[in-house]
């Protein structure tokens, strides 16, 4: 500790004298004396030289920091309009989804035009070994009744076998409880098609 006072006093000290000899050096005429002023131009342009250089390195470490805040308060942005955009996907997609399903019910009303047709999608399914039924988004509400055939633009799926106000579950043809008459495209004989167990 005494060391550290004894440094601070003798740092004092020189700053004592190279003041004084500024200020004598200031009111003698310098022009008389070349020497004393070509050793005091040495003696100061180095520090002075790097005192800018000390001004311009801690300016340049202000715009540095400047930069990293600009550019952190333009990552915010970015992120914020990032996720606007991944919002704007989601809902374009679910509306390309919507739209699939009313362009399939449309080209099914046209299909079967001479019937009355409800649209609706599967929102269960119950499959076993010994059943296979579905749950689609009607009901009793939208006019749906047991027994009604469920079809798509591929043909028969199967049939309504119990309701809701809002849901009904269709028994589809490929259960092997099923039997449905058909007949054969090619020679219009009458069969029988049954569900088979699925293995």
């Amino acid at each position: 500790m005494y060391k550290n006072k004894k440094t601070g006093i003798i740092g004092i000290v020189i700053t004592i004298i190279v003041l004084i000899i500024l200020v004598l050096l200031t009111n003698i005429e310098l022009g008389s004396i070349k020497g004393v002023e070509n050793a005091f131009s040495k003696l100061v342009m180095p520090v002075q030289n790097g005192l800018t250089y000390l001004k311009n390195k801690i300016s340049g470490n202000n715009e540095f920091f400047q930069d990293i805040n600009n550019l952190r308060a333009e990552n915010e942005e970015l992120r914020g309009k990032n996720k606007q955009l991944e919002e704007a996907l989601r809902e374009l997609e679910i509306i390309k989804a919507e739209n699939a399903t009313l362009r399939s019910y449309n080209n099914m009303s046209e299909k079967y035009e001479e019937y009355t047709t409800v649209p609706a999608y599967i929102i269960n399914k119950d499959i076993s070994n010994l059943s296979d039924t579905m749950v689609i988004n009607v009901g009793s509400d939208r006019g749906v009744r047991e027994n009604m055939p469920v079809i798509t633009t591929e043909g028969l799926v199967g049939y309504i076998v119990s309701t809701t106000n809002n849901t009904s579950k269709v028994k589809p043809i490929i259960d092997p409880s099923t039997s449905v008459s058909s007949s054969i495209s090619t020679s219009r004989d009458g069969v029988i098609a049954k569900g088979i167990l699925r293995k």
